[in-house]
């Protein structure tokens, strides 16, 4: 792949099992295993801010509940 400027690996999520998802250890543990690249998901908030999440309800990963798009 000659000439391609972007990581060959990306880190899902950041951190995958090592650290929780969408988070700034997930990036910090996803850069100490030497990656170049993470994907993270981005959901709105009712009032339009970015939120890093993939699901599209905060039960699962944090402890709130509810939609994203409901709460801000």
């Amino acid at each position: 792949m000659a000439g391609w400027p972007f990581p060959r690996l990306i880190a899902h999520r950041g951190g995958g099992v090592l650290a929780p998802e969408n988070t700034l250890a997930g990036l910090r543990t996803a850069v100490a295993f030497g990656y170049r690249g993470v994907e993270f998901d981005v959901m709105l908030s009712r009032d339009g801010t970015p939120v890093l999440i993939h699901d599209e309800t905060l039960d699962r990963t944090s402890n709130g509940h509810g939609a994203v798009a409901a709460t801000g």
